[in-house]
């Protein structure tokens, strides 16, 4: 069966980052959310990632089935151990990739009209995670003041601007 998105215009896969870094922030409950942090302190580059008291949560945003398969032959993905996310999810327009096409525990997102995720495939946990990975991003991101989104405690979303207090913004909701 031809698989085909089911948009006229497909998304850009800047904007399927964005629109991950929101449903990480939203539905997944992240404190932490980072889009293509574009780091280059570890052989990983997540696409979005997000981080809460006792989770982390990857997403690889895919934009056709080719780079799909590309990205199965990393060796993160070979060696689970080796990667970061202790849930792990892959998003796309519907009719990229499928759930026969996922690798065991990995979870898929699709993006519907209007920029909703629907959740496909819920991700298993993932038991062997990098963690010295994770917080290597983490602090490289801190340092190059890499712009993060937070959300605070009173559920109000603040973007850390790149002087960090001077200029943050704050927005109600997500």
């Amino acid at each position: 069966m031809a698989r085909k998105p089911t948009s006229l215009i497909p998304r850009t896969h800047r904007e399927l980052c964005e629109i991950a870094e929101r449903w990480l922030l939203g539905t997944q409950r992240c404190r932490v959310a980072i889009a293509e942090p574009n780091v280059i302190v570890t052989d990983e580059h997540p696409d979005a990632i997000g981080f809460s008291g006792e989770k982390s949560v990857l997403v690889e945003a895919k934009t056709s089935l080719n780079d799909f398969r590309a990205d199965l032959k990393k060796p993160f993905r070979i060696c689970p151990q080796k990667g970061m996310g202790q849930a792990r999810y892959y998003i796309c327009e519907p009719g990229i990739i499928t759930e026969d096409d996922l690798p065991e525990r990995w979870g898929l997102l699709n993006v519907l009209p209007g920029g909703r995720v629907r959740i496909v495939r819920y991700s298993g946990h993932f038991l062997e995670v990098n963690y010295f990975a994770e917080r290597s991003l983490l602090t490289a991101c801190l340092y190059i003041q890499k712009p993060l989104k937070i959300n605070t405690v009173q559920g109000r979303k603040i973007q850390l601007s790149p002087t960090f207090g001077t200029e943050s913004k704050e927005t109600e909701g997500i």
